[in-house]
């Protein structure tokens, strides 16, 4: 953003590259070649077969996943031919790209032909299903690669390894081996492996969503949402910052992903953090942590809400339910620690003049927000998430002729269907690979081993074993999607709690936090790495402090497996209670990691408040009665001694 812009704050906001609808629009129709309009044509039939099956609904479970699967592993590999083929890519990766176009249509005509005989051989796979089951194990693995990176797809290639070969694993980890024959069974014939309910929930629910995203986006949302958040927060203390964190809730409500916020509003929010006073790494954390917010906000919780209703067969409106309390903590901290570290650094709120009035901002865009209520009330009552957020599609084209400038025509349309496709391709990717985890976990038991080791460490002590299950699942999740480090880290490690007698949801969630939670852990921290970037700061000095502002990620999860009412769950008098005492405690620990209150704290005065912070987030009375102690008394102090400093002048 350009300081000669006037205001700063309004700018056009670009959240993603051009689509190639886009391109074609204003370039004209040649301007894109024939692979790129092939890549076009197919995001728009996957946009397009979504939006059908969302009205008049799903297909065969099989043939369903068969079919989104194969239009994103083409999205895949067109992508790789069409934009990154002629520029600086060396013969061999377009050779590979084309091999797994080949392959890919192989396997799309096998299944076309012979669909309802390779659902007859569940159990009893032929030759050709070995061969083209292995085909499209070797595309997933390789389109893997191409869009995650490393972390994911080498974790896929140990699970094979470990199907095929666990009888040389020493010790718990030993099996005696899949049979191939059973292992295509289960990755290929059967809904238990590729096509098993990550990829289902990737087809059914998740793309809906994005697409979604897409035409709030494509609408001016983004730049709504963003606004918004400098008109509500830019006369408050420390306003930039707390605009980034308002904005990446925001935000979260269309894409769900902490690196893509960080990107998104972080090009805006970090410079004006700067600007105001702000060192760049704290710029950068700031954002960073509030992206990674966005993950645990509903409703969409980076697509991971759709798996959890899957995995505990509970309704997607009670999942939402259960992720509103710890959002609530969460971004309560991080606002905190923001307004404290202002007052520390003396950042007074932003120019009159750089703020854009609240009620301008609600009267150009308040109608962004009727498809995102509308979605709400729907999922409460009830309606299938595919069918809500297909309503919402149509309400969000209907309501963007309100204003002349937000109108969406065809173009508008198309170009929304593709970016939706295409920003549903990285979530698909690893639930695919995460299928093939899942599929080989069922299939050798080692969910049940790894438990197990877990529990024979801990012998009968909750805290080793929530303790252990943490650093597992923030392992687990470096470098990975949500959706894929939920998938994988819940078959691993929630038997091991359920075993102890911990609650379904609250072992669900718990595992999901700390397997996010590695977006901003070093040392594959990529939300923090990301907003680093925008800010020239160190990367791990930016890691190190997004984790200090989002300490309550790393802290609720406890108080909320001893605790279900931080979920939302038990009676309405211990639920607001536990709330309460959860946000005053959620005041003294950003005061004691900010060390400030009123004013600078004593380091004895940061330890206690850290104690009794933590105090007042667990479950017993007399630590939470405690916990206001200590916090009243700091406060008492500091009041004296601010009196005593007023009269000495």
């Amino acid at each position: 953003m350009s300081e000669s812009e006037g205001t700063g704050v309004s700018p056009n906001i670009e959240l993603e590259n051009k689509t190639v609808i886009e391109k074609i629009r204003y370039n004209g129709f040649n301007s894109q070649n024939l692979k790129a309009k092939i890549y076009c044509l197919a995001a728009l039939l996957l946009s397009g077969f979504s939006l059908y099956t969302g009205f008049f609904g799903l297909l065969e479970s099989w043939k369903h996943r068969m079919i989104h699967l194969s239009l994103i592993l083409l999205l895949v590999f067109m992508g790789e031919v069409a934009f990154n083929g002629s520029k600086g890519k060396k013969i061999a990766n377009k050779l590979i790209a084309y091999m797994m176009l080949l392959l890919l249509f192989s396997v799309a005509i096998y299944a076309v032909i012979d669909y309802q005989n390779i659902i007859l051989r569940m159990g009893r796979p032929n030759m050709l299903d070995k061969v083209f089951g292995t085909f499209l194990a070797i595309v997933v693995i390789v389109a893997s690669k191409k869009r995650l990176g490393w972390a994911v797809t080498l974790l896929g290639c140990l699970f094979i390894f470990y199907a095929l070969f666990g009888n040389f694993f020493p010790g718990n980890l030993y099996h005696r081996g899949m049979s191939y024959t059973r292992f295509i069974d289960f990755l290929f014939n059967q809904t238990i492996g590729i096509l098993g309910v990550p990829i289902k929930v990737a087809a059914e629910y998740v793309i809906m969503f994005i697409i979604f995203g897409a035409f709030l986006t494509k609408s001016g949302a983004g730049q709504f949402f963003i606004e918004l958040a400098f008109a509500l927060t830019g006369r408050m203390w420390g306003g930039p910052a707390k605009t980034a964190v308002v904005a990446s809730a925001l935000m979260a409500t269309i894409n769900g992903s902490g690196v893509g916020n960080a990107v998104a509003t972080g090009s805006i929010t970090i410079p004006l953090m700067k600007k105001v006073g702000y060192k760049p790494h704290f710029a950068a954390a700031v954002e960073a942590a509030a992206s990674n917010g966005g993950m645990i906000t509903p409703p969409i919780m980076a697509s991971v809400a759709f798996l959890i209703a899957e995995f505990t067969k509970t309704p997607y409106s009670k999942i939402m339910l259960y992720g509103l309390i710890p959002a609530l903590l969460y971004f309560s901290a991080v606002i905190l620690m923001v307004h404290f570290e202002a007052k520390r650094l003396n950042l007074k709120p932003m120019e009159t003049e750089d703020i854009p009035d609240v009620w301008q901002v609600i009267k150009k865009g308040w109608y962004y927000l009727l498809p995102i209520i509308a979605l709400a009330f729907l999922l409460i009552k009830g309606y299938s998430p595919m069918l809500a957020a297909s309503i919402g599609i149509v309400m969000m084209v209907f309501l963007s002729y309100f204003r002349k400038d937000t109108r969406m025509g065809v173009w508008e349309i198309l170009a929304a269907m593709e970016e939706g496709a295409s920003n549903t391709i990285v979530v698909s990717v690893a639930c695919a690979v995460a299928g093939i985890v899942v599929g080989v976990i069922t299939g050798t038991g080692l969910g049940i081993k790894f438990s197990s080791m877990i529990l024979s460490v801990a012998g009968n002590s909750m805290l080793i074993v929530l303790v252990l299950t943490m650093i597992s699942s923030i392992v687990l999740g470096m470098g990975m999607t949500a959706a894929a480090v939920y998938v994988i880290v819940s078959a691993l490690t929630v038997p091991a709690l359920l075993d102890m007698g911990i609650m379904e949801m609250p072992a669900h969630f718990f595992v999901y936090y700390y397997g996010i939670s590695s977006a901003i852990t070093p040392p594959v921290a990529l939300a923090a790495y990301g907003a680093a970037g925008i800010a020239g700061a160190d990367q791990n000095r930016t890691a190190f402090t997004a984790c200090r502002l989002a300490i309550v990620t790393f802290i609720v999860p406890f108080a909320f497996v001893y605790n279900p009412a931080l979920l939302a769950i038990g009676t309405l008098p211990k639920i607001i209670f536990s709330v309460i005492t959860a946000l005053i405690g959620i005041f003294s620990l950003s005061a004691g990691f900010s060390r400030w209150l009123l004013s600078r704290l004593a380091k004895w005065q940061q330890i206690l408040l850290i104690i009794g912070g933590i105090g007042l987030i667990t479950h017993l009375l007399w630590i939470n009665i405690i916990g206001v102690a200590i916090l009243l008394s700091i406060i008492v102090m500091q009041l004296m001694e601010r009196k005593r400093i007023n009269t000495a002048l």
